[in-house]
């Protein structure tokens, strides 16, 4: 278990030790927490055929078909693409019907559950307000407000919070990553999404994208390949984009590179605060936060178009 997640899951264990876990979680925090861990520990606690201080013994038949990902009576939905229909959701509630073939009762978690369209959460629906025998139904989610409301008043919620930037920082260490505090803050402190960011080459990447952003009134034939790059990895190049912003406003503030969210960046943040006025980087915000809204997994829209329209208003 992830050293920040180790709080959560002895509150969680307490909870089914005292017979209040219920049949429907709501696993919450924000992607690169490792929320998976979780589901994963209470649904092979849920299966196992005989515990150990109330916690999976790790040796069973069921624990040993866990491990190896073959459990009969576990059923799984991972994010693949932007959003997860009707199809997956009706088979995996058509098997939480069946008889358990291990005797032990069924798990289903629904990784990235906000993703599930109207038509496919409706159909999770009826299964939660009416489980099959010993069942547990686990959503992780990071967003709960693209839940519907009647999904999330059927379920029991667990919020898990950010670490300490010292804990990510240890952590990282451990597994032989060198990282700042500045890395860890541009990865909004999932500890997971920092090693992904530093393991990839993200800060490159990183500095490349904002540094095009900044040069584009010199260079405004390169709008459509900026929009492009943007496009390729849209909520994290947007996020970087709102940090860079908000970065300018710091220096107008007359804040100091040491309190900037990228003191890396310092240089072209301190142009760009130059060069623009408080009210243009305001506009350029919430021009960012619509397209965040326009842009969520499941709509119907073209990413593109908005990015042309907020990088022409730029120039």
């Amino acid at each position: 278990m992830y050293p920040w997640l180790r709080k959560e899951w002895l509150n969680l264990l307490e909870v089914a030790r005292a017979g209040r876990l219920g049949h429907a979680w709501l696993l919450l925090g924000d992607e690169g927490l490792g929320k998976e861990q979780l589901a994963d520990a209470l649904a092979q606690r849920h299966l196992c055929q005989q515990h150990i201080d109330d916690q999976a013994c790790g040796h069973c038949h069921a624990c040993q078909l866990f491990s190896k990902g073959n459990h009969p009576d576990l059923g799984r939905i991972g994010v693949e693409g932007k959003s997860i229909g009707i199809d997956p959701v009706r088979e995996i509630c058509r098997r939480l019907g069946e008889s358990a073939q291990l005797g032990r009762g069924k798990v289903v978690i629904i990784e990235g559950a906000e993703r599930m369209t109207e038509a496919a959460a409706n159909a999770l629906l009826k299964t939660l307000e009416e489980p099959a025998g010993d069942s547990l139904i686990l959503l992780l989610a990071s967003q709960s407000s693209r839940l519907l409301p009647t999904i999330l008043s059927r379920c029991n919620k667990h919020l898990c919070p950010i670490p300490p930037e010292s804990v990510t920082l240890r952590w990282l260490e451990e597994q032989g990553i060198s990282a700042t505090p500045s890395q860890v803050r541009i990865c909004r402190g999932a500890p997971l999404r920092v090693r992904q960011y530093l393991e990839e080459g993200g800060d490159a990447q990183r500095r490349e994208l904002l540094s095009s952003l900044c040069r584009l009134p010199e260079e405004p034939s390169r709008l459509a390949a900026l929009a492009s790059s943007i496009n390729g990895d849209l909520e994290r190049h947007l996020q970087w984009l709102q940090l860079l912003l908000a970065d300018a406003l710091k220096v107008q503030a007359g804040c100091p590179a040491a309190q900037l969210n990228m003191p890396d960046l310092a240089d072209p943040v301190g142009e760009l605060a130059r060069q623009c006025s408080t009210e243009r980087l305001l506009d350029a915000q919430q021009g960012l936060l619509a397209i965040r809204e326009h842009c969520q997994p499941g709509q119907l829209t073209n990413p593109m178009i908005h990015l042309h329209q907020w990088l022409c208003r730029w120039l």
